[in-house]
């Protein structure tokens, strides 16, 4: 079982500098290469840069997963300074987001880190399930249509749902749900990392752990396992 795990940068990083560089100063002055070097001391892999609830308990997720036995996780991390990174790739502090920008500006920079060629190459290496931890804008800077061409079981926190994608509310409502039945959740901020580790330790808690998360790559056993966990069935019928 394959599975792919796409993060998110966040604003808050793991080390800061007063020289640290902003969006306009990684893709104009000096470029990725340079600030790396010069920030080297600083740097440290993509997936422990952002101290953050969301990509926390997404690495946890991650590692939880990876003690079952014939399950392979891949985990990227998609940096609005830098690009499509892989999670043990080291990046220096930088102050760059695609939190506050303009959906224009999102579609911009993202061309200019060619995120969406990153994406299509990385989601065409034979993977049985996709996990996508994205906001809206960060699903925006992987390109307008890639959602619709995905055909792999794919999780996504988006108004979009089809015959491949699973589509999970990320809203106070739904936080509240997994609340009440017992799950650890970080407020809508940290929820789509909670809920790939909520997921992870319910298999753990199977007799075939690996099964459990094959089972995942099935889109209706996903979707109704989701609802159950989060009492959602009521609300979603």
């Amino acid at each position: 079982m394959r599975v792919l795990v796409v993060g998110s940068c966040g604003k808050r990083k793991l080390h800061n500098s007063p020289k640290q560089p902003k969006c306009q100063d990684i893709r104009a002055r000096y470029g990725i290469g340079y600030w790396r070097k010069r920030f080297s001391k600083l740097s440290t892999p993509v997936r422990d840069m952002y101290p953050g609830p969301q990509n926390t308990e997404l690495v946890k997720a991650v590692d939880l997963l990876r003690t079952i036995s014939g399950v392979d996780v891949h985990l990227a991390i998609i940096s609005a300074g830098f690009g499509m990174l892989q999670e043990h790739e080291r990046v220096p502090p930088y102050d760059c987001s695609f939190t506050n920008m303009t959906m224009r500006d999102v579609r911009k920079r993202s061309e200019e880190l060619e995120l969406q060629s990153s994406f299509t190459n990385l989601i065409s290496k034979n993977f049985d399930l996709v996990y996508l931890a994205l906001g809206k804008r960060y699903l925006a800077a992987l390109g307008k249509d890639t959602l619709s061409t995905i055909q792999t079981p794919t999780v996504v926190f988006h108004e979009q749902e089809s015959e491949y994608l699973i589509r999970i509310p990320c809203s106070a409502q739904t936080v509240k749900a997994f609340s009440k039945r017992g799950h650890k959740i970080h407020g809508v901020v940290g929820f789509k990392g909670d809920l790939l580790r909520v997921l992870a330790r319910f298999a753990l808690m199977k007799p075939n752990p690996r099964y459990e998360v094959r089972k995942w790559g099935t889109t209706n056993y996903l979707r109704k396992l989701v609802n159950r966990l989060g009492g959602l069935e009521k609300s979603n019928g």
